[in-house]
C-alpha cells in the first residue's frame, strides 16, 4: 500500500509488531505534520522486553511499502533513507536515554497519480524534513537569499520535530488529567470509618493538590490547541510561507524579518514543551502519586484492622473440642 491510499487516522491506532499480536506499537497516518507519512510512539516495554524494532520494520507492520521510506525523525535527528539503501533502516531503533516511549516520524515518498481523480497527492519535497530541497529557482537567487531561505529551512525542520513531541505531550496530559479527575473523589463510606481526622484532612489536602494539578494540565491543553503553536496562531502562515517559498527557493520581500519570526516561533514551541512537562511532572505526576500513596495507606490500615479483628473474633469464639 502507498501512503496516499492510507486514510489518514483520527486517533493512535495499535500496531502489532510480532506474530502473536501481542507486541504493539502506537500510530498515527498522515497526521498533519506528517502528511505523507506517520508517527509512531514505541512504548518503553518493548525496549524492556529486547523487542528489536527497525524503521523497515515498523513501515512493514503498517501495511506500506519500506521501499518508499523517504526520511525518518528521532528524537530531533533526521536521517535519509537514501532511495532505501541506507543501512540505518535495518539498525535496532535505540532506546530512550531517560526510559520512556520512543516517538519516531516517518516520510514516505509520494509518487504522482494523475490517472486517479479525487485524489490528493503531494511531492515528497513539501514534507520531508530530513533531506536537502533541490530548490528550482536556486540558481537565480543571491548568495544571501539562499542563506537566509536555508535559515528558514532549518528552523522549520526543527518545529516539525517539536510538533511531533508536542502531539505526544497533549495525548500524556490527556491520560493524566482522566486519572486526576477519577482520584479526586469522596472517601467512600469504609474508608472513612477507617479514617481519622488527620486522615481527613490529608485526603482533603490531595484533593486540593489534585485539582490545582487539573487546573495547570488545563492550561498547558488550551495552549496548545488554541495558542500560538496551533491554527488559531500564525502556523498557517508559516506554512505558506514554507511551501511557497522556501521549497520552491523563491526569496520574498521581507525574508530577514521571517527569519526572525521563524527562529521565535520555533522557541515558543520549547517554551510550550517546556511548560507542558513541567506541569505533567511538578503537578500531574507529583499529585497522582500524593494521592494514590494515601490511598495505599487507608487500605493497609483497612487490611490490618480486618486481620485485628479475625484475631480478636478466633480468641472469643475458639473452635469446639
Amino acid at each position: 500500500m502507498l501512503i496516499f491510499q492510507r486514510t489518514p487516522s483520527v486517533n493512535w491506532e495499535p500496531v502489532p509488531v510480532d506474530h502473536t499480536g501481542q507486541r504493539m506499537v502506537w500510530a498515527w497516518f498522515r497526521p498533519a505534520t506528517v502528511p505523507t507519512g506517520m508517527m509512531f510512539v514505541i512504548p518503553e516495554a518493548l525496549f524492556v522486553d529486547g523487542v528489536g524494532l527497525s524503521v523497515r520494520w515498523l513501515v512493514a507492520c503498517a501495511g506500506l511499502d519500506p521501499a518508499q521510506v523517504h526520511c525518518w525523525t528521532i528524537q530531533g535527528m533526521n536521517f535519509d533513507a537514501v532511495g532505501g539503501t541506507s543501512g540505518l533502516l535495518d539498525q535496532s531503533l535505540p532506546s530512550p536515554p531517560n526510559g520512556g516511549d520512543l516517538e519516531v516520524s516517518i516520510w514516505m515518498v509520494v509518487i504522482s497519480q494523475p490517472g486517479w481523480p479525487g485524489v490528493s497527492t503531494h511531492s515528497a519535497e513539501y514534507s520531508a524534513p530530513a533531506v536537502a530541497y533541490p530548490g528550482y529557482g536556486a540558481a537565480s537567487i543571491s548568495s544571501e537569499d539562499q542563506l537566509l531561505l536555508n535559515a528558514i529551512e532549518s528552523n522549520w525542520r526543527d518545529v516539525l520535530a517539536l510538533d511531533v513531541r508536542i502531539i505526544s505531550l497533549r495525548k500524556e496530559i490527556g491520560s493524566v488529567s482522566s486519572r486526576l479527575s477519577s482520584l479526586n473523589r469522596d472517601l467512600t463510606s469504609h474508608e472513612r470509618l477507617i479514617c481519622t481526622s488527620k486522615d481527613v484532612g490529608d485526603w482533603a489536602d490531595c484533593r486540593r493538590a489534585l485539582r490545582d494539578a487539573i487546573m495547570v494540565m488545563a492550561r498547558s491543553v488550551k495552549e496548545i490547541d488554541l495558542g500560538t503553536t496551533s491554527g488559531a496562531g500564525r502556523r498557517h502562515q508559516f506554512e505558506e510561507i514554507h511551501q511557497n517559498h522556501v521549497v520552491l527557493r523563491i526569496p520574498f520581500p521581507g525574508i530577514r524579518q521571517a527569519v526572525n519570526e521563524f527562529e521565535t516561533y520555533r522557541k515558543i514551541l520549547q517554551s510550550v514543551i517546556g511548560s507542558a512537562q513541567a506541569s505533567l511532572s511538578r503537578g500531574g505526576r507529583d499529585a497522582e502519586t500524593r494521592a494514590n500513596s494515601f490511598l495505599q495507606r487507608i487500605q493497609a490500615k483497612a487490611m490490618t484492622k480486618r486481620k485485628a479483628g479475625k484475631v480478636l473474633f478466633s480468641k472469643s469464639f475458639p473452635p469446639p473440642g
